[in-house]
């Protein structure tokens, strides 16, 4: 994406990321300036010239074109544009040791097909360890004309792969006209309990499945099938029909390089020298060398993966393996350059959020920092911009490790921000909490990574609604208030609250007028309901597993008693009750028995606490009358049938075996199983 120049001249070491946030350098439109008071010109022929103010040509800061922005600049470029790599290897980063060896053993031999420049796959990118590696894979999904899929349990688990496969479907569901989109779909493995978008269900009918026929054939019999499927189809897509460099043949002499690289660019000799000096026996070593063991896998493989793959039996050897790994990979967490790894494991900051904005936004992000410092939220952002994206990011993420919500300002000025898309990006990579503020409706011109990212997370409408309703909204959503004055009013206003927080892709239809039926609908009897109930001290573990329900198209609805903390208590705010806080709220009860009737199955949140709870009784009591399909999850471990519950409490529990959710992961492990038995449960009503 970046292109390396040199600039005529010698300029003073000022950048205009220095003091971004002065005002008198803020600019109008695009144009940006820098002026520079006092400071003599370092070039030897003018070492005579008086000081004097005057206006500095200098390199823009990452993201503004000089072009559009009124910046003048003299340019010499020296590197040539590369052709872009037209077919994109989608992988999931989180696969095992024999997944990767398949996606490696498998782009090797296209490679070898003459593909070997057409082909775009981050391990030979050289880019896996760089802090803007997901947003370099994102734009290559965008602009790929053709893109290989290695289905699996793993990719459907992780969010990168999830997120690649999303923004390739919503370009072909775009019908481009200048790069149509080519997907091309490999299943390796998939669990029964693997939960599939429904996205996805057109590319599984078309993909060369090798869990079927294939599920016994070796890792390169399993290859060749791949390539013999799909050899043609990608011959049409290529642009440079390169041949491979000749191979390097192994180095023979240990040098010492292994030490300057990180464990992820090790080469086969890299590890061959790393084991040497470690005293492996040669048996061992030759046994990953046949396998062809790098860097790349090495990151992947697990004590069972030595056992049953490369033959290590030795148990000794394994925890030497293990242990050396570790300790490589703490030194390279230490590592100046890997900041980034380091922020990720930052601790954040309550009631502090950070604001995502293009530059061009300064003032109503400014204006939106204040509202939020009145009511107690700390807003940071922000303040220098660079000269590449790695440099911003660097610049200024360290700041967002700092933060527990990150908050996006989506205007016209975001659509095509490099600053926004990059923000957006490590924030998610990060693990930060995403929240979008819609200024503008502009949905349906995001770029499609974008779209996948941002798609399924909460966001409040600024654009249609009052400004201090929805500032309001995006308050409660932050910082949720312990106390409201009056009992009365306290049901009205959560639900409120509530009804004013949604997922992107439905509030942008909704305001637009444009209701898909993919997206949750909010209308009685429209959409399959599921009544949760649950005690507050599991406020957020519940509110985890709504977020899983309503992304598989679930309205959830939960009680608040007035007696809990009020925060929204897995209430999913997709229903069409409307409510003013002028107006008396129906009693809970009814409201419990009115929510509960119309679900199609009872989710009961399994605590200690839970169990000897009025609301456990009551409604498990009216579920039974009703005949609801009842469904326990365990979120702390408890004997089943549970020991200590009322005798009514366990007649009616006993007879649904629960789902372990109690750590993390089993939480990972078991929510696909709970989805599959809602499915069910609503497919049989």
């Amino acid at each position: 994406m970046m292109i390396e120049e040199q600039y005529v001249g010698v300029l003073p070491h000022i950048t205009p990321a220095d003091n971004y946030e002065n005002p008198t350098e803020v600019t109008q439109g695009n144009s940006y300036f820098t002026e520079i008071s006092g400071i003599q010109a370092t070039r030897e022929q003018s070492s005579n010239r008086t000081m004097k103010k005057e206006i500095v040509e200098i390199p823009p800061p990452f993201g503004l074109n000089p072009v559009t922005s009124g910046v003048n600049i003299s340019v010499r470029h020296t590197v040539k544009k590369k052709v872009k790599k037209s077919i994109f290897m989608s992988y999931s980063p989180d696969a095992g040791f024999l997944e990767r060896k398949f996606v490696v053993e498998t782009v090797r031999q296209l490679k070898d097909n003459n593909l070997a420049e057409d082909i775009w796959f981050d391990r030979d990118e050289e880019i896996t360890e760089s802090p803007s590696w997901f947003s370099a894979r994102m734009e290559s999904v965008e602009r790929c004309k053709a893109a290989v899929l290695f289905l699996s349990d793993s990719y459907f688990a992780c969010p990168v792969s999830v997120y690649e496969g999303k923004t390739l479907l919503e370009r072909q569901k775009k019908l481009e006209l200048n790069s149509p989109v080519k997907i091309y779909a490999v299943l390796f493995n998939l669990g029964d309990d693997t939960e599939i978008p429904k996205s996805f269900s057109s590319l599984l009918q078309k993909a060369v499945d090798l869990t079927k026929e294939h599920a016994k054939d070796s890792l390169a019999e399993k290859t060749s099938v791949v390539i013999g499927r799909l050899m043609t189809n990608l011959e049409r897509h290529a642009c440079i029909h390169a041949a491979p460099p000749p191979p390097t043949p192994p180095d023979m002499d240990f040098t010492g390089e292994y030490s300057k690289k990180k464990i992820c660019q090790w080469s086969t000799s890299d590890l061959q020298e790393w084991l040497f000096k470690l005293g492996i026996k040669e048996f061992y070593r030759q046994s990953m060398a046949e396998f062809m063991v790098d860097g790349f896998l090495l990151m992947s493989l697990t004590d069972q993966d030595m056992i049953h793959h490369l033959g290590i039996d030795s148990r000794a050897v394994r925890k030497k393996l293990m242990q050396q790994i570790l300790v490589t990979l703490d030194k390279e967490h230490r590592l100046p350059e890997n900041w980034h790894l380091r922020a990720r494991t930052q601790r954040s900051k309550p009631n502090t959020v950070y604001l995502v904005y293009d530059p061009t936004d300064v003032r109503l992000a400014q204006n939106l920092k204040m509202d939020l410092h009145r009511k107690g939220i700390n807003a940071v952002h922000h303040t220098k911009l660079g000269q590449s994206k790695d440099e911003f990011l660097q610049l200024n993420c360290p700041q967002m490790a700092t933060a527990t919500y990150v908050v996006i300002l989506l205007t016209e000025a975001a659509l095509n921000s490099p600053f926004v898309f990059h923000e957006i990006l490590f924030a998610d990579w990060m693990g930060k909490k995403l929240l979008s503020v819609m200024f503008k409706n502009i949905w349906n011109n995001l770029r499609p990574s974008v779209k996948a990212v941002l798609g399924e997370c909460p966001a409040i409408d600024f654009e249609t609604k009052m400004y201090h309703e929805s500032l309001d909204i995006l308050e409660h959503h932050i910082k949720p208030l312990r106390t409201i004055p009056g009992v009365v009013l306290e049901q009205a206003y959560l639900n409120k609250m509530a009804e004013g927080l949604r997922p992107l892709a439905q509030l942008a239809a909704s305001a637009s007028g444009k209701d898909a039926d993919h997206l949750h609908q909010h209308q009685d009897g429209q959409s399959p309901r599921i009544f949760i109930s649950y005690q507050w001290d599991m406020q957020s573990k519940v509110e985890d597993i709504r977020r899983h329900l309503e992304s598989s198209s679930y309205v959830c609805w939960s009680d608040i008693s007035p007696m809990m903390p009020l925060q929204q208590r897995g209430h999913s705010g997709l229903n069409n009750r409307i409510h003013s806080l002028d107006a008396v709220p129906e009693s809970t009860q009814s409201k419990i028995q009115r929510n509960m009737r119309a679900a199609f199955a009872v989710l009961c949140c399994i605590t200690p606490k839970y169990l000897q709870s009025d609301s456990c009784i009551k409604d498990l009591m009216l579920a039974d009358s009703l005949h609801k399909p009842i469904l326990p999850v365990m979120l702390r471990f408890c004997p089943w049938p549970p020991e200590g519950a009322p005798i009514q409490v366990r007649k009616i529990l006993v007879k649904h075996p629960p789902i372990d959710l109690s750590n993390e992961k089993l939480f990972k492990q078991n929510i696909p199983q709970l989805l599959e038995k809602l499915r069910k449960m609503s497919s049989g009503r």
